[in-house]
């Protein structure tokens, strides 16, 4: 049985390099942005913030709630490891489908304020990226339509990321361990 440890987080808050963190110790890592990005590229959809979240939405009303979920389980099923870090978890309905295929999942938010999600965003230089604070709050309203705060609410673990690199590198490694000994009591329980 393949465990997933998924991420989630408000736009700018960290997830991602929380997911390369964890990666680090040897675990795939796959991107549930880019597995929208790949889809928005097939279908000719630009990749600006406004196209992006339009295709984020119209992309669940076509296939569902749990439609990036499908779309990233391609990537899953051809990683042969057993641990398996998921970038940008933003749905119930999403967490739920990887129930149901069999997956053991253990949710992780990373949160941060407003204010420094911004600045980080403003230096990133990604098309899809806010010009102005209030292009963020747009997308975290669409964010938060998806099920984004729900899922926030209902995570396992909890990563504050307002400091230093240094001090997110530490609070990853506090809360892998813990992420570790969960993992490490299912599989004991699911071999019995």
């Amino acid at each position: 049985m393949k465990q997933l440890i998924l991420i989630s987080g408000m736009p700018g808050s960290g997830k991602t390099t929380v997911a390369k963190l964890i990666g680090e110790h040897g675990f795939t890592v796959v991107s549930m942005g880019d597995a929208v990005r790949e889809e928005a590229e097939t279908r000719g959809i630009g990749g600006d913030i406004v196209s992006m979240s339009r295709f984020m939405v119209k992309l669940r009303k076509e296939l569902g709630n749990d439609a990036v979920a499908k779309l990233v389980e391609r990537k899953i099923e051809k990683s042969d490891s057993k641990i398996i870090v998921v970038d940008g978890l933003r749905s119930v309905r999403e967490a739920e489908y990887f129930k149901s295929k069999g997956y053991f999942i253990t949710r992780v938010a990373v949160l941060a304020p407003i204010s420094l999600r911004y600045n980080r965003l403003s230096n990133r230089n990604r098309p899809d990226d806010p010009e102005t604070l209030r292009e963020l709050e747009e997308r975290d309203r669409v964010e938060l339509s998806v099920g984004l705060g729900e899922v926030l609410a209902l995570s396992d673990v909890y990563i504050v990321n307002d400091g230093s690199l240094k001090d997110l590198e530490e609070a990853v490694e506090s809360k892998l361990k813990e992420i570790l000994q969960k993992i490490s009591m299912v599989r004991k329980s699911s071999a019995i």
